[in-house]
């Protein structure tokens, strides 16, 4: 028994790294978990894992890590509800009618599709990061009262608009979130930042929220699909990346609320172009 729940120990610190990366960008753990599920494990380990099977697996793992790290973010005050409200309202539906589709999409096409969208956002994410908004710290004077307020007593000022574009992007990151379980993080960060001008810390508190609100339907939707068909779990995978990600998630928030925004853009668009490229070589079948 004890062979088989630590069969892949090394999981367990691997999995603690990718949480701190993804949940301190708000960029979902499965973008790094699926292809190391996909393409590593059969190398590494020699276990083939289905592509649907590697999405339940790291949706299951995200929603650990990011449950957990939306208490930090929430403790610290840095999500704006009202914006969740909106994307949410869009991405959950969508997420979920989805999710039935995932074992008969074409997975080639939906990982080529998305890896361009990774490179196009991170060259969005690059190109905002070298024209320095520098919206995001507390010195830049505004008119008015603070749109918010963390718990450390920073104070930002911003507008959002949803509009149209607000229900494209909401409704294109919850239909991802169906069929491969990674997809609204990215697109929620990188608006938020480059089109909206928000400040990275709250866009990211806020990026957070959505991804673990969405992802835990389309993970539910995807726990029937597995219950209706001839799939394997990999449990053993899961005890130890789940205790893994519930302790990153906590330390996350400590990291984003001391990291400055503008170095935390060139950080996104390094782990946005890297994901992209990662998406790219899984969907040709290298």
């Amino acid at each position: 028994m004890l062979g088989y729940i630590f069969e892949f120990w090394w999981m367990l610190p691997t999995a603690f790294c990718i949480c701190l990366i993804a949940t301190s960008s708000s960029i979902e753990g499965a973008v790094f978990f699926t292809p190391i599920f996909i393409l590593l494990f059969p190398i590494i380990a020699g276990v083939r894992i289905l592509p649907v099977e590697a999405i339940f697996i790291a949706l299951s793992t995200e929603l650990f890590g990011f449950g957990s790290a939306l208490t930090g973010y929430i403790r610290r005050k840095l999500i704006d509800i009202n914006i969740s409200k909106k994307v949410l309202a869009v991405s959950i539906p969508l997420a979920v009618a989805f999710g039935f589709f995932a074992h008969i999409v074409p997975g080639e096409f939906i990982m080529t599709l998305l890896g361009v969208m990774m490179i196009c956002l991170s060259f969005a994410m690059f190109y905002s990061f070298l024209h320095g908004s520098k919206q995001t710290t507390v010195e830049r004077k505004k008119e008015g009262p603070p749109s918010k307020v963390d718990a450390l007593g920073r104070k930002y000022w911003y507008s959002y608009r949803h509009g149209t574009v607000g229900v494209i992007w909401s409704a294109l990151g919850g239909i991802f979130v169906g069929l491969t379980g990674i997809g609204i993080g990215e697109l929620t960060s990188t608006t938020l930042i480059v089109r909206n001008k928000l400040p990275v810390r709250v866009a990211i508190g806020t990026g957070i929220m959505i991804v673990a609100l969405t992802v835990f339907p389309a993970t539910l939707v995807h726990a029937f699909v597995f219950s209706t068909g001839d799939l394997n779990v990999h449990w053993n995978i899961l005890f130890m990346t789940i205790p893994a990600v519930a302790l990153g998630g906590q330390i996350s928030p400590f990291i984003n609320n001391r990291i400055a925004g503008e170095k935390m853009k060139a950080f996104l668009s390094i782990i946005l172009i890297v994901v992209g490229f990662l998406l790219i070589w899984r969907a040709v079948g290298y």
